[in-house]
C-alpha cells in the first residue's frame, strides 16, 4: 500500500515531533528558572529580571526551533513554500515563525502547501506556551514580590 500524500505525513510527523520538543523544552526551562529563583540569594530585582529574561529566551529558542523546521521542510524537502516576496532566507523563516508563534499575523508572508499544517499548529502551540509563561510569571512574582524593593 502506498501513501497517497507522503509529504503530508512528513509534515504531520515533523510537526508533532517539533511540538513535543518545544513543550518539553518549555517545561524544563520553567522548572529550571523556578528552581534557580528559589535557591538564589540575589536581590529580589535581579531574580525577577533573570526570570523575565529566562522566559523570553526560552520563547526565542522555541521560535528558532520552529523556524528551522519550517525552513527545512520547504527549502530542503520542497514541501510547500512561503510566499510574500522573492528569495527567502533563514531569517525570513524565523520572522514568519515569530509572527505566527505570537499570533500577530501581519499577513505579508503566508505559507502554501502541506507546510501550512506546521504553521497552523505553531500558532496554537505559541499561544499555549505564551499563556503558560504568563501564568508562571504571575505565580512566581506573587511568591517573590516584595513591597518597597
Amino acid at each position: 500500500m502506498t501513501i497517497p500524500y507522503p509529504e503530508h505525513v512528513t509534515v504531520v510527523v515533523t510537526t508533532f515531533i517539533t511540538v513535543v520538543i518545544a513543550v518539553l523544552l518549555h517545561y524544563e526551562a520553567l522548572w529550571l528558572i523556578s528552581h534557580q529563583i528559589e535557591k538564589s540569594r540575589r536581590p529580589h530585582r535581579q531574580r525577577i529580571l533573570a526570570m523575565a529574561f529566562g522566559v523570553l529566551m526560552t520563547h526565542v529558542v522555541e521560535i528558532w526551533l520552529f523556524g528551522i523546521t519550517g525552513w527545512w521542510l520547504t527549502e530542503q524537502l520542497s514541501i510547500g513554500a512561503l510566499h510574500g516576496y522573492d528569495n527567502f532566507n533563514i531569517l525570513d523563516y524565523i520572522f514568519f515563525t515569530a509572527v505566527t508563534y505570537t499570533t500577530v499575523g501581519y499577513g505579508d508572508i503566508y505559507a502554501i502547501g502541506p507546510v501550512r499544517f506546521l504553521y497552523g499548529t505553531l500558532a496554537l502551540t505559541g499561544f499555549v506556551l505564551i499563556t503558560w509563561s504568563a501564568s508562571f510569571t504571575f505565580i512566581e512574582m506573587q511568591k517573590h514580590w516584595r513591597v518597597g524593593r
